[in-house]
């Protein structure tokens, strides 16, 4: 049964939490305890202690939330509140001489409504007369024409330009909250455009600069909705700048502008996956006839639309059941549509890692080309093995920094494993950026070039296993397995689906189609 309600406040005013930490000791003393519970936060500029709140906010009815004086940390857990469908119930000590011109500039609690307050009894009673526990509707239709929210700085900075600029090369249409425009930022405004959004960015103000902490106090608001919602969000802060709002695990930092390409390039990506699923064909006033589809000759030509029609066929479904590793046949026999649609089902599982790899023919042959086919027959069948163990341990890594880069920050099991395993994985920057194909192309280029570098002169080598470890092992493969399983331990499965390795490798060589258990520990299986 989730406690009534969880109440949040800046420890900073002494006054305020004595105030409702002994209105809590009425409320137990009267209505029982753990009905009610709250926290206390070391207001730290430049820290935000993410967990257990977020935890607690979400095992709870509703949000009870004092703005006596307006906070950033506070004024984030509004947004998650409301973004994670609670009712938010926002008190204010009329004893505190808070800033009220500041209060209606942000524009985000006066639309909101509070109550106030002056002794404990007092609040206590507004929260013993607490019932309804409705949460303000935040799902509006999503505007896939403009997908993307940007809450824009006070001043038109040379920063905000590249955030603009970048957005538009990205091609991704934009709405946005205008401080030049608009005096100030009504909630039912930012909730219904956060809501309709499947991206936010949100870039935060120097402390030094003009109406920063104005800015500021709205970016914590726009960020908790976005969070809270599960959008894609950008949050973009300058360097080490001091600003109040430094969620140090949440924000992505430049020091040179340069730096915001790769940023907002992140976030584009990560809009666009997002956008595909949505588009769906319009209805056809048509004839039953003529309005037939009977699908493209190949499923690669609609991923998006396959499963509206796609008949789960008796390989799929022990595909599924990882009754079957190898899934072999004709062209146009439905092998990429069994790989799409295994994927398909089991992606949405947060549980599940699943890793989607499609080589293209070319790098292999140009591995084989510029590699292999120097060395002994011996020396060859342990370097193939070597390079898929190597290639599909960073594909691993990489899928679940992926797949959990926000979801960790949330989990506090996870947190420490995870930021351990990307220590690991970013030893080497050829890894970071880019598709499957184009970081298997670039490790192939680094070990041919590192080959030619040191044997360029010799035929038919024997190398020794140590120095085929020191030829294609960049980062620590030992500390990388290590830190993989550990992380794995917290999901259910493990799978790795291959489409086209026969493209530039013999049927008799390396083959891997699907991995999967319950303890997360991937298998290896050769054909």
């Amino acid at each position: 049964m989730p406690s009534i309600g969880f109440i949040a406040y800046a420890s900073a005013l002494e006054m305020v939490g004595d105030t409702i930490e002994a209105a809590l000791d009425i409320y137990a003393g009267r209505q029982g305890r753990d009905k009610i519970v709250s926290w206390r936060e070391n207001d730290v500029a430049g820290r935000f202690i993410i967990d257990p709140i977020l935890q607690n906010i979400t095992a709870s009815q509703c949000l009870i939330a004092d703005i006596s004086l307006l906070n950033f940390n506070v004024t984030y857990e509004v947004g998650y509140a409301i973004g994670n469908s609670k009712r938010v119930v926002l008190v204010k000590n009329k004893a505190i001489a808070g800033d009220e011109t500041e209060l209606k500039r942000v524009g985000i609690f006066d639309t909101l409504g509070y109550a106030t307050y002056e002794n404990a009894e007092e609040l206590y009673r507004s929260l013993a007369s607490l019932r309804d526990f409705t949460a303000l509707k935040t799902k509006p239709t999503l505007n896939s024409g403009a997908p993307v929210y940007l809450l824009q700085l006070p001043f038109n900075t040379d920063a905000q330009g590249r955030i603009i600029a970048r957005l538009k090369k990205a091609r991704l249409r934009y709405r946005s909250f205008d401080p030049s425009e608009q005096i100030r930022l009504p909630a039912p405004e930012a909730i219904d455009n956060v809501a309709s959004s499947l991206g936010v960015v949100v870039p935060l103000a120097s402390a030094a600069m003009v109406d920063g902490r104005v800015h500021n106090l709205r970016a914590a608001f726009v960020a908790g909705l976005a969070q809270g919602m599960s959008k894609t969000t950008a949050l973009i802060q300058n360097g080490d700048d001091p600003v109040p709002l430094d969620y140090r695990d949440l924000v992505d930092s430049y020091r040179h502008p340069d730096q915001i390409n790769e940023i907002i390039e992140r976030f584009a990506l990560d809009v666009t996956d997002a956008l595909q699923p949505q588009v769906k064909a319009k209805p056809r006033q048509e004839g039953l006839l003529a309005s037939l589809d009977m699908g493209s000759s190949t499923a690669e030509n609609e991923f998006v639309s396959l499963g509206e029609y796609y008949v789960q066929t008796d390989q799929f479904r022990r595909t599924l059941r990882g009754e079957v590793r190898i899934v072999v046949g004709r062209k146009g026999s439905g092998k990429t549509a069994v790989f799409a649609q295994v994927r398909d089902h089991i992606r949405p599982d947060r549980n599940q890692i699943v890793l989607d790899l499609k080589p293209e023919g070319y790098q292999l042959h140009k591995f084989k080309e510029q590699v292999l086919d120097l060395l002994e027959e011996g020396t060859r069948e342990h370097t193939i093995t070597a390079f898929w163990e190597y290639l599909l341990l960073l594909e691993v890594a990489y899928k679940i920094l992926e797949k959990d880069r926000s979801l960790h920050l949330r989990d506090h099991d996870t947190y420490e494993p995870y930021q351990q395993l990307a220590k690991v994985y970013k030893e080497d920057q050829y890894s970071q950026e880019g598709d499957f194909s184009e970081r298997m192309l670039r490790l192939v280029e680094l070990i041919s070039d590192m080959f030619k570098a040191q044997h360029s002169e010799v035929s038919k080598l024997r190398l020794t296993r140590e120095q085929v470890t020191q030829l294609l092992y960049v980062h620590d493969i030992r500390q990388l397995r290590i830190q993989i399983e550990r992380y794995l331990t917290f999901k259910n499965g493990l799978w790795i689906l291959f489409d086209n390795l026969d493209k530039g490798w013999s049927a008799h060589g390396f083959c891997v189609t699907s991995m999967a258990g319950p303890n997360g520990h991937a298998q290896l299986y050769e054909r």
